[in-house]
């Protein structure tokens, strides 16, 4: 697993994480980083604190990430689950300032 923390955005610390999900009958594998030719897909997760990264007071919501769930690497994961962090701070506080 994967994790960047970024901000604050707009007064929210950004912490986004991907996960590898391995591929639908994939077994004794011992690699968590999924290169060793089972396959698989990433997910990604994020959540919002406005105290910082280790603020115990997170905010939890659900986010529309739209057709795209599963990713084909880390960083993609990652980007876009921060990027639909950071549209939703936008509509949270009236758009972009």
């Amino acid at each position: 697993m994967a994790e960047r923390v970024s901000g604050p955005y707009r007064g929210y610390y950004i912490s986004a994480a991907a996960r590898l999900v391995p591929a639908a009958g994939a077994q004794g594998t011992d690699s968590t980083d999924g290169t060793n030719g089972t396959g698989g897909t990433y997910v990604g997760s994020v959540s919002l604190a406005e105290l910082g990264p280790d603020d115990a007071h997170r905010m939890e919501t659900l986010l529309d990430l739209g057709d795209q769930q599963r990713f084909g690497s880390e960083e993609e994961a990652l980007a876009y689950v921060e990027q639909a962090a950071r549209d939703y701070v936008d509509r949270l506080l009236g758009g972009k300032s």
